[in-house]
């Protein structure tokens, strides 16, 4: 019975709990105080005044907690218990001396439980309300409407000491409940902090374990599309003269380059939004990049009856110094998106140099973008609309990533688009200017290596991506000497063996990765297998794998599926630096 009583009046109650019941339970400890307070000066009483005022000031705070109890709000609890303390102070203050009244101490601390208890705004106001009670008391002191001289008799002198006493002892406690508040806070805010931190760990662990995942994923998925996409090449050099065969081998092909597309955009998505992506600085001319993305989908257009076209006559001679591989990737993007969503018409795209850079427009009578979807088009998984998106599928990532690709280049893109009559996007590219005859000079070593006898060391683990690598060289370079190992340390055997004019070397693979190899070839071999040229083979996309085979003594690095042209250009560019002394 009497620990439901203790547990109703929230005397055993203590500092746990947020801090509006912190607050709550402070509010009631001031009341019991106040109850204290007003029963004990009715006993000690001043003869100057009647201690009823007390003994009913008693009975208030008792009913105002019990009002708060039932349902009364606390805000308003408090506010009102404020103001009927103000009262009592100015009622015992007018018959005790005005404003010499000892009772006047009691304005010091009359005010401070409303910061503890309601915030700064309230504290404010009640000290204005407090002011003016003092005013009052001033002024009716000045005027004669109150004795301004203080009881200083005998009986009067333990009343005055027990009001300092309590004042005192008021705001000792006040004082002692706010550095405990105060202390609370700031531990709540270290405990918050530490699980923040924990929680900020664990998300960092997260990502690290989906970045993973997502590269191992994408490399499972990579490889052997690889090997499809190598082995229709040659299948379809087979048949070429069987037009039947050769259409069935094509869908094989568009239905493994579409695959590919969705793995590469988010794999870019996921490297994008980590930081991780990094830019190439290649030499290349601008009017090829236009052609290679018109020589994937004029097709395509022609397909669906549609005209695309491309004007690149202010950009024929312009070689410039910028990642081809991105350009390539968000002019094809946008090519695409304008074939998808264009059912009749034209599709132009034009090129031109401006200030320091080049502008790429990519113009169609589509079905347009209304303009309250705009400025949202480049965000991640947006389509134009609902039905748009059910009509066209996708993934919703093209626009995103062309945007931060563009962005990390740091160019400019945008769209303008009227619904129903089509859209233009553009972008533009800081792309440095280079000597047109530097990249022709590629060009023709390209094709001085195609009649040459070349030495190739291929090594790769996967039987069919060997294959398809092999045949791939065979078909670029007709006259090259290719040796195949399925291992790292058959590779270092054959390099003890005989001289090659390059290594084309998988990054993965068991017991001795590729890594391993050329640390080995540059550390442990003499010349010429020291400065030998290593190209890289990986079916990963993560820069990160790009960066350790640099480091570990790679000369550059060919993801899968291997790309025919650039095997060549890169090829061309190890077997340059080579005769000219200087490879790595």
């Amino acid at each position: 019975m009497l620990s439901r009583l203790k547990n109703w009046l929230m005397l055993g109650a203590r500092f746990d709990g947020t801090t509006t019941e912190r607050r709550r339970w402070l509010f009631i400890i001031m009341l019991w105080l106040t109850v204290f307070y007003n029963f004990s000066f009715f006993f000690v009483n001043n003869p100057g005044y009647d201690p009823l005022i007390h003994f009913w000031g008693g009975v208030f705070y008792v009913c105002l907690f019990v009002a708060l109890r039932l349902g009364l709000t606390y805000a308003l609890s408090v506010n009102v218990g404020i103001l009927m303390a103000i009262f009592l102070v100015d009622y015992v203050a007018i018959y005790t001396g005005g404003i010499n009244s000892p009772a006047m101490v009691w304005t010091t601390v009359v005010v401070l439980p409303a910061i503890l208890l309601l915030g700064r705004q309230s504290a404010l106001f009640w000290l204005v309300g407090v002011l003016v009670s003092n005013g009052f008391v001033l002024l009716g002191t000045l005027g004669g409407y109150f004795n301004p001289n203080a009881d200083i008799s005998n009986s009067a002198l333990l009343w005055a000491l027990l009001t300092k006493l309590a004042v005192v002892a008021t705001a000792m406690l006040i004082g002692y409940f706010s550095e405990r508040m105060h202390h609370l806070q700031v531990t709540e805010i270290d405990r918050s902090n530490a699980d923040l931190e924990v929680t900020h760990q664990a998300l960092i662990r997260a990502q690290a374990h989906k970045d993973e995942f997502i590269a191992s994923v994408g490399h499972e998925l990579r490889t052997p599309m690889n090997a499809i996409l190598g082995l229709n090449g040659i299948l379809r050099t087979e048949l070429s003269d069987r037009p039947e065969d050769t259409e069935v081998v094509d869908h094989i092909r568009r239905s493994t380059e579409q695959l590919l597309h969705v793995v590469n955009d988010i794999l870019d998505f996921s490297q994008l939004q980590a930081g991780l992506l990094t830019l190439r600085h290649d030499d290349f001319a601008v009017a090829d990049v236009v052609q290679a993305v018109m020589a994937v989908y004029r097709p395509k257009a022609q397909a669906k009856g549609l005209q695309l076209h491309a004007d690149t006559r202010m950009v024929d001679t312009l070689w410039v110094k910028g990642d081809r591989q991105r350009v390539l990737q968000v002019l094809k993007n946008l090519v695409d998106n304008a074939v998808k969503f264009t059912m009749q018409g034209r599709i132009q795209v034009r090129v031109q140099p401006v200030g320091a850079g080049v502008l790429f427009e990519i113009e169609d009578t589509g079905i347009g973008i209304a303009s309250g979807r705009q400025a949202q088009i480049f965000n991640r998984f947006e389509h134009a609309d609902v039905q748009t998106n059910r009509q066209f599928g996708g993934t919703g990532l093209g626009l995103s990533i062309c945007e931060s690709l563009v962005k990390l280049q740091g160019g400019l893109i945008g769209v303008h688009s009227i619904q129903g009559q089509g859209a233009r996007f553009w972008f533009q590219l800081p792309l440095r200017r280079v000597a047109a005859k530097e990249g022709q000079a590629a060009l023709e070593v390209a094709r001085t290596l195609a009649s040459r006898t070349l030495k190739i060391l291929l090594v790769d683990d996967n039987a069919v991506n060997l294959m398809v690598a092999r045949l791939m060289l065979k078909k670029c370079f007709p006259k090259s000497d290719i040796t195949e190992v399925a291992s790292g340390a058959a590779a270092l055997d054959r390099l003890r063996q005989k001289p090659f004019d390059v290594v084309l070397l998988d990054m993965v693979m068991p017991e001795m990765d590729g890594l391993d190899v050329v640390r080995t070839m540059r550390r442990d071999f003499a010349d010429p297998v020291r400065q030998m040229p290593v190209l890289g083979l990986t079916a990963s996309a993560n820069p990160v794998d790009r960066d350790k085979c640099l480091e570990a003594g790679m000369n550059d690095v060919l993801n899968k599926p291997i790309d025919q042209q650039l095997l060549i250009d890169k090829l061309s560019a190890l077997l340059v630096l080579t005769a000219t002394g200087r490879a790595a």
